[in-house]
């Protein structure tokens, strides 16, 4: 399905690069990872977890954080524990302090052996204004301040900074990073998509089909040329929410049912729009404007979620994985739909057995 309304016709198109196959390098060194957390799974149980994701073949975990366990708490058990890469996708600019953030990311790399990134967005009104009583606005300059200060920050040098969002006094941290941390950008709409181009080390990608990525990446590409860097040299970290069954039926409405919330917050309804499902946001909008949240999850079609998510048997679920991987997809992270650890595994080991 194409984007509605992508870059300008009259512009030329960046080109990104494509990839051979997981673990190969190609073009592009590849990383499987997996998501963390696991819907319905103890937070005790992430370093096992986690360790035999990695005896299969995963080389990395990249924590969200949402309603469940923050990032550096999940991170933080993982780090030194077992040999995998870490980062984040994304943790929210507006929840904690600049300097916090580092400290954060600094920790973790000290504890990884300098083998942490950062992901770092504009999260949702629903994180930010519902939950955490902070102003939502101008979120792609807030975003550009906060990836130059923590730059600055995670350098080691005293900073001080008196900014338009941001206010520092000569802050320092004592214990600077063992190796640069990478800082990834997440990004749901062409402008922001263009600034991860622009500021990052790479770009954290969640929710879209195979078919969007030619747009979504020419997006990312354009940024980063029009601030004279190379877009080959950007990582392109996608959550991929995949979920191995034999009863499709059912887990789509599981989908529809765990789905529709991130559909109804206006960053991601705007973003589902621009990826061609109008009709479905419409309606999706009209059902929860009569409280009606069955009929919101019902207004999530089979194209929607065939689209956007990989529900099937093992070969489907592991040729969509693949294709993200062709369509230039450096770090896939293998988000599992299904709830908790044994069906997660099964997921899991079934992706990385095809494809590693």
């Amino acid at each position: 399905m194409p984007i509605a309304s992508a870059s300008s016709a009259e512009a030329p198109r960046a080109r990104w690069r494509p990839c051979s196959s997981i673990g190969d390098g190609g073009e592009a060194v590849v990383e499987l990872a997996v998501s963390l957390p696991v819907n319905g799974m103890p937070l005790t149980e992430t370093v096992p977890f986690v360790r035999s994701c990695a005896e299969r073949g995963y080389t990395a975990a990249w924590a969200s954080e949402v309603a469940g366990p923050d990032f550096a708490t999940l991170l933080g058990q993982v780090a030194g524990q077992v040999d995998v890469d870490l980062g984040v996708a994304v943790a929210p600019m507006q929840t904690r302090a600049p300097w916090l953030l580092a400290a954060t990311a600094s920790s973790l790399s000290h504890l990884s052996g300098g083998r942490f990134s950062l992901g770092v967005g504009t999260s949702s009104e629903v994180i930010v204004e519902q939950w955490s009583g902070l102003p939502f606005d101008h979120p792609l300059a807030r975003l550009r301040e906060t990836v130059e200060v923590l730059r600055q920050l995670l350098s080691g040098e005293r900073v001080s900074h008196d900014g338009e969002y941001l206010r520092i006094q000569r802050y320092r941290l004592f214990a600077p990073p063992p190796a640069p941390v990478p800082i990834f950008v997440g990004a749901l709409n062409p402008a922001s998509l263009r600034q991860a181009g622009e500021l990052g080390d790479g770009v954290c990608l969640n929710q879209c089909g195979v078919a969007h990525l030619e747009d979504i990446l020419s997006e990312v590409a354009t940024g980063a040329e029009k601030a004279g860097r190379d877009p080959a040299g950007l990582s392109v970290m996608a959550r991929l929410f995949c979920w191995v069954t034999d009863d499709v039926p059912a887990a789509r409405n599981e989908v529809r049912r765990s789905f529709a919330p991130y559909a109804a917050t206006r960053v991601y309804n705007r973003f589902f729009r621009w990826l061609g499902f109008t009709d479905e946001m419409d309606a999706l909008l009209a059902a929860l404007s009569q409280g009606d949240r069955a009929g919101a999850a019902g207004a999530l079609s089979d194209e929607f979620i065939d689209t956007l998510y990989a529900v099937g048997d093992a070969d489907h679920v592991a040729g969509r994985v693949q294709a993200y991987v062709d369509a230039g997809i450096t770090i896939p992270a293998i988000a599992c739909i299904g709830t908790g650890r044994a069906e997660s595994e099964r997921t899991l080991h079934t992706i990385a057995a095809a494809l590693t």
